[in-house]
């Protein structure tokens, strides 16, 4: 992916005043026609030919008319929604990029210019295409030569020596189809600069993208996209006049194939369509979106609970077992577990997605080779290993006290039900970081294999219980290989190879695995989309999928930070506490070091209504110029407290009273939202401020005393570098409502809903004013771009959450619930390692 360094920094729309210079230049080089009659001049022509033939034949008005419609298509351009990646006002010097841009434009020209008088020497097309190549072809040297200069003296990060499976594929597919496309128009433009003039061929594409530019902004006119509503109408005008003069001025009868006369009249259809339709899109809403989310999180909420609790008995839950996990039996002891999980109460029986999600692979893997894996894995550092042994439990005993605190965690939980499970040792990632990344094609074909059928309807092995057996026998032991198997994997990998062995992590066709998100500056509308309704997120879980937002690559601190840990690119069994959707980890309940189970008790009413979010300024791990500018903590900063003058947002506001509330979006300075809603956002540290990327951190953003989150109403939850926020289940059992921005995923992440348990922030924090002013409110806060703010803070909405996701973190994700899911995992883990897991289930039948 693109480092994106001068990107966020580069001003918008400064190369469409390209046809500017072309025509300056022809202005100045303009000689004027010589006089070919000798009769004297008609003097009793009309005002208006003379007027016609001036404007025609004026390079004055060739001039005037190039610079209405580039002014046109810049207005045009500077309308798209920028993202929050930032330009840092102390380390980036702004004015000196804007001038090189400039400069880079004046060099377009001059290049243009020699271009077309180098070709113009040339007699026939022959000659002219074999000019070209030379001058392709030395110009690809000499970037060529300048890469390899540069790559030499600088890294961004680490080198990795061993090879990639198919990273050159992502590099490949998308230079070559680039490659194509530019070189055919490269070569069809130079041709048509050599039978015209360089003014055309440049400025039908700048008049072309201007249009376009500023019919889609007119269609975005009343969503949260739209900028100041007259400027579309602005831009279109000043491209439909300016270039109706130019078409006339540079003697141009048709564009491509259209007629001139037919040109027009499309621009003045467009002009008055727009104007039209522009005045139905702009109306308000009268329902502010939160409000339907918020019902429809109700709804999904009762249906999701009723789905996940359909078994009342055994026999039930075998049944539901079968139709929901591909037609197989219950793993054996499933009838253990089934009384374990009622004894603890637990209110999920049915659905566990997550852990067929994470095991299915496997099922397509060959029983000797996961063994092999696991050998493999016992070899790694930071690997914990935890090994079942005839009812018996126990771990590898690492010198790390915080990592045998984890494993000591874990095999307490497991002792709770060891007897009811086959032999077998578990290996657990002790990192923070997921460490296990397949392809995707290697992933699919394998869950392919693991999902087809593969039991009969009473195969010979199958663990059976009639209903009053008071034992079962126990399940099959497995041997463990000694053969260590060789994984394709990557140690200490760079940022940027990081996110191409993501891409291909992704299937085919999605728009992270198709190409290289290069442009960090503006907003990526078709990456939010997907899992949005307008500004707010819709679909959770499918936000958590990088696979449509290849933007996410180059918005948080996990994709832009060298990867310190061994990535492995083929699948091994371990087991992690967290994960992105990319990774191929197996998630398993964990209590980290330093968590607390201290709950907050202060209640609802006597909190400041008020969003509080800290970081420890510790957690920022190696930093780099793309994680400062684009890292998801600094970002949400810099927009909350150090937003420039320029910066403007996007926010849903209400207008009228309480009974007819109406909505509409303004764009507004970023700091003057912000100065009307209470936000606490800032880094803190516990220790001295010793460190490059620390004291880079302070002169940027400064640091706030440490500050407590239980007195606030709001508790805004972000990742840290290396996984998810650790202070979420805390929250959630609190009064407080979390308001949670997220790419992770922990065990119970399917478990947690939307609108319901918490509110759900992107990532890019487009929607995070228009999200918190519902809450808050903006009523009492003073007038809002100079208008009175009638809308009221929905206080009871935000206690609903709070106290539903309080309490469904006491019904579903207390220790009890740890265990029950332990459980079951374990038990579906003992079957698929099994060299007869194929006729080995559980069947439940009735007593003859």
């Amino acid at each position: 992916m693109a480092s994106g360094r001068g990107w966020e920094i580069r001003s918008r729309g400064v190369d469409a005043f390209l046809p500017v210079l072309l025509a300056f230049y022809a202005f100045i080089s303009h000689k004027p026609a010589p006089v070919e009659s000798d009769e004297p001049e008609d003097m009793w022509g009309s005002f208006w030919e003379d007027f016609k033939a001036w404007v025609v034949t004026s390079p004055i008005t060739l001039v005037l008319s190039t610079v209405l419609f580039s002014l046109g298509t810049y207005l045009g351009v500077r309308l798209g929604a920028r993202s929050t990646y930032f330009c840092s006002t102390l380390l980036d010097q702004r004015s000196v990029v804007v001038l090189l841009q400039c400069l880079g434009t004046l060099i377009d020209a001059t290049i243009i210019i020699m271009l077309w008088r180098v070709l113009s020497w040339a007699r026939t097309t022959k000659a002219r295409l074999r000019t070209l190549c030379g001058i392709a072809l030395t110009s690809s040297v000499i970037v060529c030569l300048a890469w390899l200069t540069t790559g030499l003296f600088q890294r961004d990060g680490p080198i990795d020596h061993q090879p990639s499976r198919e990273l050159n594929a992502l590099y490949f597919f998308d230079i070559l189809g680039t490659g194509l496309v530019l070189g055919s128009f490269f070569t069809s433009t130079a041709l048509w600069i050599c039978e015209s003039s360089p003014m055309a061929p440049i400025a039908i594409p700048t008049f072309i993208i201007g249009v376009y530019l500023s019919i889609q902004s007119i269609l975005l006119l009343g969503t949260y996209q739209q900028g100041p509503a007259y400027q579309p109408f602005v831009s279109l005008s000043f491209i439909s006049v300016g270039f109706t003069l130019f078409m006339y001025a540079n003697n141009m009868r048709s564009i491509i194939v259209i007629s001139r006369p037919f040109v027009i009249l499309i621009l003045i259809v467009v002009l008055i369509a727009s104007t039209v339709y522009a005045p139905f899109r702009i109306g308000p809403m009268d329902r502010h979106p939160v409000d339907d989310l918020v019902y429809k999180g109700r709804v999904n909420a009762d249906r999701w609970l009723r789905h996940a609790t359909v078994s009342t008995t055994l026999r039930s839950a075998v049944r539901e077992y079968r139709d929901r996990y591909h037609g197989r039996n219950p793993p054996p002891n499933f009838d253990k577990w089934f009384s374990f999980a009622q004894q603890r109460k637990s209110a999920i029986i049915d659905k566990f997605d997550q852990i067929d999600k994470d095991i299915l692979p496997f099922w397509g893997t060959n029983q000797q080779k996961i063994r092999s894996g696991l050998d493999f894995l016992k070899s790694l550092p930071d690997i914990g290993v935890i090994t079942i042994a005839d009812g018996k439990v126990h771990h590898n005993q690492p010198s790390d006290p915080s990592q045998k605190q984890v494993l000591d965690d874990v095999v307490s939980m497991i002792s709770g039900f060891s007897e009811h499970l086959p032999d077998m040792s578990v290996a657990i990632n002790l990192n923070k970081r997921p460490r296990i990344l397949v392809p995707w094609d290697d992933v699919y074909r394998m869950a392919l294999s693991g999902s087809k059928p593969r039991f009969n309807i009473f195969p010979n092995r199958l663990h059976r219980r009639q209903v009053g057996d008071p034992e079962e026998p126990h399940g099959n032991s497995n041997g463990v290989s000694t053969t260590a198997e060789t994984s394709t994997s990557q140690s200490i990998v760079s940022a940027q190879k990081f996110r191409h062995l993501q891409a291909f992590a992704c299937p085919p066709g999605s728009p992270t695995r198709a190409g290289i998100h290069w442009n960090v500056r503006d907003f990526c509308a078709a990456c939010a989309s997907p899992h949005s309704q307008g500004q707010f997120v819709q679909d959770w879980q499918k936000s958590l999928d990088p696979c449509h937002q290849p933007d996410l690559f180059n918005l948080h601190d996990f994709h832009m930070a060298p990867y310190g840990y061994e990535i492995h690119q083929t699948l091994l069994p371990l087991f992690s506490g967290s994960k992105t959707d990319s990774f191929n980890d197996i998630l398993i309940p964990l209590v980290r070091p330093n968590s607390t189970d201290r709950v907050d008790s202060t209640a609802f009413a006597d909190k400041f209504n008020r969003a509080f979010w800290q970081g420890d300024v510790a957690d920022v791990q190696s930093l780099t110029s793309q994680s400062l500018h684009g890292g998801h903590r600094q970002r949400l900063l810099h927009l909350v407290n150090n937003a420039t003058s320029a910066e403007s947002i996007s926010i849903l506001m209400g207008t009228g009273n309480d009974k007819q509330m109406k909505f509409h979006y303004e764009d507004i300075q970023a700091r003057t939202v912000n100065s009307h809603l209470p936000l606490s956002f800032s880094f803190t540290t516990s220790e001295p401020c010793d460190t490059v990327d620390c004291r880079l951190i302070q002169q940027e953003f400064g640091f706030q005393e440490r500050g407590t989150p239980t007195d606030k109403l709001f508790v805004l939850l972000l990742d840290n570098s290396d996984g998810p926020p650790p202070d979420l289940l805390p929250v959630l059992r609190s009064y407080s409502v979390p308001v949670l921005s997220s790419i992770f995923r922990e065990w119970y992440t399917e478990r947690i809903l939307p609108w319901v348990h918490f509110i759900p922030i992107d990532v890019r924090y487009h929607g995070l004013h228009s999200t918190l002013s519902y809450f808050i409110g903006l009523k009492y806060n003073g007038p809002l771009n100079g208008k009175s703010q009638m809308m009221d803070r929905r206080k009871e909405d935000a206690r609903w959450i709070a106290e539903e996701g309080r309490k469904w973190a006491d019904k579903t994700m207390r220790r009890e619930d740890m265990e029950v899911y332990l459980f079951r995992l374990l038990l579906e883990w003992g079957r698929v390692i099994d060299d007869d897991r194929d006729n080995l289930g559980f069947v439940l039948e009735e007593k003859p």
